[in-house]
């Protein structure tokens, strides 16, 4: 939902229809949650959020240990749309710097450029493996598969059977722990929009022209301390606008009736507070929303939010002392042999 559905959406709220009359409680301090208070604040509705941990951010947080910053995933800052860009700039202006993108992939022993670089790849791969990459792709061009329903599919048929082996098999299933053959088609789909074989091999050899795709920038920008310093300021900004922004407070029960929630349940230390709502939004796990729906949906949709399974990640946060360490942002691990997805460097 963009900003304006969201809006006019709330602007039926009440007998009046106006934004005044609207109480939204939002469920989880994130990127989304943050932003729609953000949006909301300053347009007259009352606006509570509600997050159980003690800093806001969820997986796009910094986190802080004696006096060092770490970031929980590598979450670099780039958008097409203008009007993403103009809300982060506006948030923290000169604390929003740009940064030049380099990250490679350790793959059998050796490391590539990614965005790749033509000489760079073919030398590590050698002749006879590009040869049989592009050969696959041919093959996949002329011949593809008829079925397309998984991740494996649908990657093999624009990229070649060999590259999907190399390139993308081992990394997404240490990400994701399940096989590919597994993965939906629709998944790919929406992960590696507009990369394809020919547009990586153009970016290798010439400058990147027209649209850029995002996976092959060459910059990005980035807060000064982490990502979690944009959503301090937005929680910040969002007080300001005489909003409300709890941490350390739980969701234990979001009360419905005719289709709607009327009222959200929250548990601190100090015991439960009710909080009326018009409108709630919500980020949190689908599972913990369908189970503290009460009353409780239908037993079938209880079992199948039973059912639901996360990803869930271990970061090892390595602290040395040292001037320089490498030159990457991160670099991608695709070899088989050890359990490590990435290696980011902050």
């Amino acid at each position: 939902m963009t900003e304006a559905e969201l809006v006019a959406e709330l602007e039926q709220v009440g007998a009046r229809g106006g934004l005044e009359d609207a109480r939204v409680v939002i469920v989880g301090a994130g990127p989304a949650g943050l932003t729609a208070a953000f949006a909301l604040a300053g347009r007259g509705a009352a606006v509570t959020v509600l997050e159980k941990d003690v800093r806001p951010g969820g997986i796009a947080r910094t986190e802080a240990y004696k006096g060092y910053l770490f970031d929980i995933g590598g979450h670099r800052f780039f958008t097409k749309e203008p009007e993403v860009n103009r809300l982060w700039q506006q948030w923290l202006g000169p604390e929003f710097l740009r940064r030049p993108r380099q990250s490679r992939i350790f793959y059998a022993g050796r490391f590539f450029h990614y965005p790749l670089r033509a000489f760079n790849a073919l030398f590590g791969l050698g002749l006879w493996q590009s040869v049989q990459i592009l050969a696959s792709y041919v093959h996949a061009r002329l011949r593809p598969s008829p079925v397309e329903d998984t991740f494996e599919q649908w990657v093999s048929n624009r990229f070649g059977r060999r590259l999907y082996e190399i390139f993308f098999k081992t990394y997404t299933e240490k990400v994701w722990g399940i096989p590919c053959s597994e993965i939906r088609a629709e998944w790919a789909a929406q992960r590696i929009k507009g990369l394809s074989l020919p547009s990586a091999i153009r970016n290798a050899i010439l400058p990147p022209r027209g649209e850029v795709i995002k996976t092959l920038i060459e910059a990005f920008d980035y807060p000064r301390r982490g990502p979690g310093q944009m959503w301090e300021r937005v929680v910040t900004l969002v007080r300001e606008a005489g909003q409300r922004v709890d941490f350390e407070t739980d969701v234990v029960r979001l009360c419905h009736r005719d289709g709607r929630v009327t009222e959200v349940v929250s548990r601190t230390s100090a015991g439960d507070t009710a909080w009326p709502a018009t409108h709630v939004i919500s980020s949190m796990p689908l599972q913990e929303l369908i189970l503290k729906l009460e009353p409780a949906p239908p037993a079938p949709i209880v079992a199948a939010a039973r059912r639901l399974a996360y990803r869930d990640f271990v970061t090892v946060v390595l602290i040395l002392v040292r001037e320089t360490l490498f030159t990457d942002n991160w670099i991608y691990v695709h070899s088989a042999g050890v359990r490590v997805g990435r290696i980011q460097n902050f």
